[in-house]
């Protein structure tokens, strides 16, 4: 058990905290080693709270000086009410100041019970100048003393570890003995996201010569975002010779999870569970501090855990600025200096940002042009816009849309004599008829340079090189739309569609142009007829280049090559045989028929026969069955699904004759031995349906045997 919360321990220091010596807006408990700035006040005022199901006293009760026990309430009340006042001095100096209010609840009807102060707090915080190692590693050390100014006969859970004195009287909010201590500060800023604060000190009591280390850690997530995640641990250990690791357990130990929510105006509220180490274990009485208080004459003792078994903390901060200092030496203080680099070249404003003299909305330090008349359009430097970058600004700029390089006035505009709107510099026929269209160079226009003057050319966009007709047009002599010079099919018909070289397209290859092509998107390599339609010469279904047999009876089931199919592999062809159930193996005639009939399972159905409109059979129809019997006995690698139909007329309910007669058969079968996984029964009503096979031969109505190969067990 020792080992596991001395884990627990070494683990909670690097993730929780608890209350420590002086504040910041670094952490909650555990502050960091950063020095305000001089002339910042930093105000925090706190609540915390400890209570829970427990009784403050170990025993549950306190023995008054006659030995007599006064039972304690559980879920007592015991909070304080936190103050601290922290100011930057100089550069690397801070004074501190923190004063405490306590209050305890109901204490077995005693006057202990009540509001009293705590003890005074002094603080004094340096640092070495420049002593923060690429902003990531800073160090301090402070100096704290505590006056005894608490109210010494109220309260009954002390609220540090050196007012208890156990061979004397202990106070519950005081001392009452001026105690100092000398703390060492570390902060590790290990990126963006993490901050890890320290502290670790040593504190005496002057009178009483109590001995203390105190110490706390812990991380700040994302310490720079409006919230921030904080982990801290942090406690109160006597010095001892001895038993060093159980003191460090019983004494006063917390973990705190918290959070710091950022607030406008520099203001910090923040929240934090302090978890005491009798959280994380059973209360037991040699694991407290034997106390004895004094109130109204009476004394009464008992023993009082090292920390609360669970407290709740509450503090909200703010920072203000009060310092005189002027960094750029603009006669603006730092605190009010919205621009604290003001160049001192120039005038600044009451906020120590450098005026704008032309009202162009560019600071004088900033604008190029600083006299700008009143209300001119200018850019980032201050100067007047010109957005042709003719030279003229847009506020004298009477042709606002000069393209780069062109000849222009003092007014912006271009130069051009014959007014044909290309500019005099790169003008090539200066002399241009006005109204008439010109190229890019100033001259009458031939755009596509077929010597055909665009004004009178019906054709503007001929190819360049080709020979032209009067009105600018190329030859065309079959009206394709491809130049003759151009077309290697000058014969095909008007306006048919052709390709690039005036040829009849053919977008599936399979030779017949797109215009007679009935059948697109051929495959490349299929035999068409004339419109461009694949073949099939035995309407088969089977395209002759891929039929195996291209000469198959019209009607005769093919497989996917096109040849003939023989389903019961009796070698006798489908669209041939009269029998196509005929079971493997078996001999068979001509006509594909066993040559016993006994085997032949179509004209065995033939002679299973009912009494009319009922589900009764035949006399003759039990020899026909047992030849079913026979076969599947002596071929048991088969299985046989029996169908049946009734002739129209023979019943007011066909379904349900038919379902009656196939149950018959099934029925017969299952009690002659026949194994029912090989047999499946179907009634079908007036017809039976198309054989799979695609054989015509079959009974119109009545019974149908079908064999089907199985895998025998």
């Amino acid at each position: 058990m020792k080992q596991f919360l001395l884990t627990l321990l070494l683990c909670a220091v690097f993730l929780f905290a608890q209350s420590g010596f002086s504040a910041n807006t670094s952490g909650i408990h555990v502050p960091g080693a950063r020095l305000r700035t001089p002339g910042e006040l930093f105000v925090m005022g706190g609540f915390e709270m400890a209570s829970s199901n427990k009784t403050i006293s170990i025993e549950g009760h306190i023995v008054d000086e006659n030995g007599t026990e006064k039972e304690l309430d559980k879920n007592t009340p015991s909070n304080s009410i936190l103050g601290y006042v922290g100011y930057g001095l100089l550069k690397n100096l801070e004074l501190g100041l923190n004063l405490n209010f306590h209050y305890d609840g109901n204490a077995a009807d005693t006057k202990l019970k009540g509001l009293g102060f705590g003890d005074l707090g002094l603080l004094v915080k340096g640092g070495l100048p420049n002593q923060k190692i690429k902003d990531v590693v800073h160090v301090s050390a402070a100096l704290e003393l505590f006056i005894p100014t608490g109210t010494n006969e109220k309260g009954m859970r002390p609220r540090h570890l050196w007012y208890i004195h156990e061979d004397n009287i202990t106070h519950a909010y005081s001392a009452a003995d001026f105690a100092i201590a000398g703390l060492f500060y570390l902060t590790i800023n290990f990126n963006k996201y993490v901050i890890w604060n320290n502290y670790a000190g040593y504190l005496r009591t002057i009178e009483n010569g109590e001995n203390i280390f105190i110490w706390g850690s812990g991380l700040n997530l994302f310490h720079y975002e409006w919230v921030s995640l904080v982990l801290e641990a942090s406690g109160e250990t006597s010095i001892r010779s001895s038993d060093i690791m159980r003191g460090f357990l019983n004494d006063q130990l917390k973990f705190s999870p918290g959070l710091k929510i950022r607030l406008p105006k520099r203001t910090t509220l923040s929240i934090a569970a302090d978890l005491g180490m009798d959280l994380f274990r059973k209360r037991k009485i040699h694991r407290g501090h034997k106390v004895t208080v004094e109130n109204d004459g009476h004394q009464y003792s008992y023993t009082v855990p090292g920390s609360p078994h669970l407290a709740a903390t509450i503090k909200l901060s703010r920072t203000f600025d009060l310092s005189w200092t002027d960094s750029d030496g603009d006669g603006v203080e730092d605190r009010r200096d919205l621009c604290p680099k003001s160049n001192l070249a120039y005038k600044v404003d009451k906020r120590g940002c450098t005026v704008d003299s032309d009202n162009d909305g560019i600071k004088d330090d900033l604008d190029k042009c600083p006299n700008t008349p009143a209300e001119v359009l200018v850019n980032k430097e201050g100067c007047p816009e010109d957005f042709d970058n003719d030279g003229v600004p847009n506020y004298l700029d009477k042709c606002p849309e000069s393209k780069p390089g062109e000849l222009i006035d003092d007014e912006g505009c271009m130069l051009d004599a014959d007014k044909d709107g290309i500019h005099d510099g790169i003008d090539k026929c200066p002399e241009t008829p006005a109204g008439k269209p010109i190229d890019e160079k100033g001259c009458l226009l031939d755009s596509d340079e077929d010597g055909v003057l665009d004004s009178v050319d019906a054709c503007l966009n001929s190819p360049v090189g080709l020979a032209v007709d009067s009105n600018g047009c190329n030859h065309d002599q079959d009206k394709d739309g491809v130049p003759d010079e151009w077309d290697k099919c000058p014969e095909s018909a008007p306006y048919e569609i052709v390709n690039i070289y005036g040829c009849p397209i053919d977008s599936d290859e399979d030779g017949v142009p797109d215009f007679m092509d009935q059948c697109e998107n051929t495959p490349t390599g299929a035999i068409v007829d004339s419109v461009g339609c694949r073949k099939d010469g035995d309407f088969d279904g089977v395209y002759d280049e891929e039929d195996k047999c291209p000469n198959t009876p019209e009607d005769a089931p093919v497989d996917n090559k096109g040849c003939p199919l023989d389903s019961d592999h009796d070698g006798i062809y489908d669209y041939m045989d009269n029998c196509p159930n005929t079971l493997e193996r078996t001999e068979v005639d001509e006509n594909g028929c066993p040559v016993r009939e006994k085997l032949n399972l179509d004209k065995i159905a033939r002679r299973v026969q009912f009494h009319k409109g009922s589900d009764i059979p035949l006399n003759s129809s039990y020899t026909a069955m047992s030849d079913v019997i026979s076969i599947m006995r002596h071929n048991k690698a088969i299985a046989i699904e029996i169908q049946c139909s009734v002739f129209s007329g023979e019943a007011m309910n066909p379904q349900a004759l038919s379902d009656a007669r196939v149950q018959v058969i099934y029925d017969y079968l299952v009690n002659k031995g026949i194994s029912e996984e090989r047999l499946k029964a179907t009634g079908f009503g007036l017809h039976l349906p198309q054989n799979e096979r695609g054989h015509a031969k079959l009974n119109p109505v009545g019974v149908r045997f079908l064999p089907h190969n199985i895998v025998e067990k």
